[in-house]
């Protein structure tokens, strides 16, 4: 009588354990991949916003009086700011808006390495 006793897995069994293995590995490193690129959007997305809210910031003070209009420090309609290391480009638009001396400032924001926008903030003033 021979007992012919197998131990250990078969081929099959570790091939099916080795793709679960694998697909699960994988759909790790896509979620990390994700992340990381949201993360990087985001970031970029603060920092435009940071730029956009600065510009809005000079033209409230000027309205305000804050800031002497005549002073050395002339607001500018475009440029190109310096934020995290990094260069942002913004534009601001002013336009009249409906009512006596209100006016809507609009500033947009983007890196200097992409064509369009990537952030656009907007504010109404009585000037």
């Amino acid at each position: 009588m021979r007992s012919s006793c197998s131990r250990g897995f078969t081929l099959i069994e570790v091939v099916i354990a080795l793709f679960i293995l694998g697909s699960v590995l994988s759909s790790a490193f896509y979620m990390v991949h994700q992340y990381a690129d949201e993360r990087v959007r985001l970031r970029e997305r603060f920092l435009t916003n940071q730029v956009a809210w600065n510009h809005l910031m000079e033209h409230y003070q000027q309205s305000q009086k804050w800031i002497v209009s005549g002073s050395s420090q002339s607001l500018k309609k475009k440029g190109i700011d310096e934020q995290a290391g990094q260069k942002w480009k913004w534009e601001i638009n002013i336009e009249k808006a409906m009512g006596q001396d209100l006016y809507r400032y609009e500033v947009q924001a983007g890196s200097v390495m992409t064509e369009k926008y990537q952030s656009s903030l907007a504010v109404y003033l009585v000037q």
